[in-house]
């Protein structure tokens, strides 16, 4: 993580939700309306990066929750290391985005790079076979292309977990 930065759940009770804009009028009515409910409800687990020197700005959001994915939509070099189940466990990057104040200082980055270390870890106390994400237009599927995702079909885009593991003991930059 950029020391500049601190990353942890989403607390109303600290974090200034109504200040956060981003590109997208959906991604910010969200996390100004309904990040916190979903969190209450265990829907999905919101985290916010926020400034050190401003800890109660948000400089940006993702979302996690579980999913699965069917045997049947995996690709075959990926399933012909899996037991034939006809479903599996999935971490899902529901929504991720960036206020404007911070555009072009690699926010999203740090973003997802949190994201797939946090579902590397939960994937060893949760069976997950692959991270998704729906990205919501081209900027986004290029954006998480970058990353090494790729499509699963033509809305969803999957990284295989164990891809993932790797890049962690690599330490993520190599």
């Amino acid at each position: 993580m950029n020391a500049q930065f601190l990353i942890g759940h989403l607390d109303p009770a600290k974090h200034r939700r109504q200040d956060f804009r981003c590109e997208s009028v959906e991604l910010t009515a969200f996390l100004q309306q309904r990040a916190w409910k979903e969190m209450d409800a265990r829907a999905s687990a919101c985290f916010v990066l926020v400034p050190q020197s401003d800890p109660g700005r948000i400089a940006g959001y993702y979302t996690l929750s579980q999913t699965s994915v069917t045997l049947a939509r995996l690709p075959a070099d990926l399933v012909k290391r899996l037991p034939h189940y006809p479903g599996f466990g999935a971490t899902l990057i529901g929504r991720l985005a960036r206020d404007l104040a911070w555009k072009g200082q690699d926010i999203g980055r740090l973003l997802l790079v949190d994201a797939l270390r946090r579902s590397v870890r939960q994937s060893d106390e949760v069976g997950a076979v692959v991270v998704v994400t729906d990205p919501k237009d081209v900027k986004a599927r290029a954006f998480y292309e970058r990353f090494g995702f790729r499509a699963l079909d033509d809305r969803r885009m999957f990284i295989p977990m164990r891809e993932l593991v790797e890049r962690e003991a690599r330490g993520w930059n190599a």
